[in-house]
């Protein structure tokens, strides 16, 4: 069990430097995302875990669509679909395939805080109050 809580310990702190150090960096390409900078893409996160805990370690993929209003949430585990708001970024799930504790159920909603886009670098960086998680650069959707 001790084994177990320094690897999450671990995890977390290396989350929480990762974040930082991208945040450090603030330059003028970094502001808070906008509808335009996230319709029609998919962004790829490495670990899941900002969404929900039973995603860590697992690829994420988020992706934006009509006009960024709506979502998609998308793993190994399942998706979960549903309605964005951005200022500050609220992803409110409507429907999802995800078991019970696997993943965002139906009705959940996610803040994301930070939720900026690296326009620079075409890469979305969200948190939920305790992580912050980095994407691969952004994918045009159908691509």
């Amino acid at each position: 069990m001790q084994r177990v809580r320094q690897t999450i310990l671990g995890l977390v702190m290396f989350s929480a430097l990762i974040g930082a150090s991208a945040l450090s960096g603030c330059s003028d390409a970094i502001q808070p995302a906008t509808l335009s900078d996230l319709n029609n893409q998919s962004f790829t996160f490495a670990n899941g875990v900002v969404f929900h805990p039973a995603l860590a370690n697992m690829p994420t993929a988020l992706a934006f669509n009509n006009d960024s209003t709506d979502f998609a949430l998308s793993s190994a585990n399942g998706t979960a679909v549903g309605t964005d708001s951005l200022n500050p970024c609220v992803l409110n799930v409507t429907f999802s395939t995800y078991a019970p504790g696997t993943g965002p159920q139906a009705n959940a909603a996610m803040t994301l805080n930070p939720c900026d886009f690296d326009r620079s670098n075409n890469i979305l960086i969200i948190g939920n109050g305790t992580l912050t998680q980095i994407s691969a650069p952004g994918m045009p959707l159908g691509s």
